[in-house]
């Protein structure tokens, strides 16, 4: 082979190898945009559940908070104990309805509402533990009020709940 055919060989060798180079970084440049754009698209679908999920726990905190559960639940004629249980009955069936809304907000936020949950269960429980169990629930509805006035679980849950959610909005 003489010098005039290997120059051409080894052009035809460079050029295809161009060509594959180039052809590689243009799919290899396709991918990433459409990797980006499903992102995007994700984010698009994943974004608004993810502000659903924040809305229904900070109405399920409103929905269990004790100023609110006891105007719901309190019956005159009841006993504490039938109090009681109607109070946590009521917090755990709307625990139990917006359970599956831990799997969009973050884990922080979720044992914060699993904390104030818990809290409330408690004070329930504390204040039900010091009243005969057959009295009437006027006055133990009364104190399970004034013990959360002193001791705010829904309101600072929710402003973790709000300050955690201002990051995925905004």
């Amino acid at each position: 082979m003489n010098i005039l055919g290997v120059c051409i060989l080894a052009g035809i060798i460079v050029m295809v190898a161009g060509a594959v180079y180039i052809t590689k970084m243009v799919v290899e440049a396709k991918s990433k945009i459409a990797a980006l754009a499903s992102g995007k698209k994700n984010q698009s679908v994943v974004l608004p559940l993810r502000l659903q999920a924040y809305e229904r726990m900070a109405l399920f905190l409103e929905r269990i908070d004790p100023n609110q559960l006891v105007l719901r639940i309190h019956t005159s004629g009841l006993t504490v104990s039938q109090e009681q249980n109607l109070l946590l009955t009521a917090i755990r069936s709307e625990f139990e309805h917006n359970l599956s809304q831990q799997i969009y907000i973050s884990d922080s936020v979720w044992a914060k509402v699993c904390d104030a949950k818990g809290d409330i269960e408690s004070i329930i429980n504390t204040v039900a533990a010091d009243y005969d169990k057959d009295a009437d629930s006027r006055e133990f509805a009364e104190t399970v009020l004034a013990v959360t006035a002193e001791k705010p679980v829904v309101e600072l849950a929710i402003q973790i709940l709000k300050a955690d959610m201002q990051k995925w909005a905004y």
